[in-house]
C-alpha cells in the first residue's frame, strides 16, 4: 500500500470520528439525540427503542464526548497531515499508542458499565486508525 494511500486512510479516519463527535454533540438536546439514541439502542441489545430518551444529566455528557471526539479528531488530523506526512514516524508511534490506550480503557469502561456492545463500535474505529498506522510504523517510512 502506498504511504500516500495510508496518510489519506488516516485523515477519512479522523473526519469519521469527527463527524461522530458531531452526532454526540448534537444529541445534547432532546430535538437532535435521535440519532445518538439509535446507536445507544443497538448498543445495548436488542433494538427495542431504549433507552427512547437520554436522561437529564446525559444531555451534558453527551456534549463532553462530543467535543472531546471533535477535538481528539482534529488532533489526530493536523499531526497526520502535517509530521507524519512528512516521515516523523516517531508521531505516528505515539498515535498507536494513544489508540490502544483509549482501545482498553474505553473498552474495560464499557464492560464495567454494562455495555458490552460499546467494545464492538470502539474495534470499528481500532479497525479504522489501526492498519495504516501498523504499515507506517513498521516501514520506518512516510512519503
Amino acid at each position: 500500500m502506498t504511504n500516500r494511500l495510508l496518510i489519506n486512510w488516516l485523515k477519512l479516519a479522523c473526519i469519521f470520528t469527527g463527524l461522530v463527535g458531531i452526532i454526540a454533540v448534537a444529541a445534547s438536546t432532546p430535538v437532535l439525540s435521535k440519532p445518538w439514541l439509535f446507536l445507544f439502542d443497538i448498543l445495548n441489545w436488542p433494538v427495542d427503542n431504549n433507552p427512547a430518551a437520554f436522561h437529564e444529566e446525559t444531555y451534558a455528557i453527551n456534549a463532553v464526548l462530543g467535543g472531546v471526539m471533535i477535538g481528539w479528531a482534529a488532533l489526530m488530523y493536523f499531526l497526520v497531515k502535517g509530521p507524519v506526512a512528512k516521515g516523523n514516524i516517531e508521531v505516528a508511534k505515539f498515535i498507536l499508542i494513544a489508540l490502544i490506550i483509549w482501545f482498553t480503557f474505553d473498552s474495560i469502561g464499557s464492560i464495567l458499565a454494562g455495555l458490552p456492545g460499546n467494545v464492538l463500535l470502539n474495534v470499528l474505529f481500532l479497525v479504522l486508525f489501526l492498519p495504516p498506522l501498523i504499515q507506517i510504523v513498521a516501514n520506518k517510512r512516510v512519503l
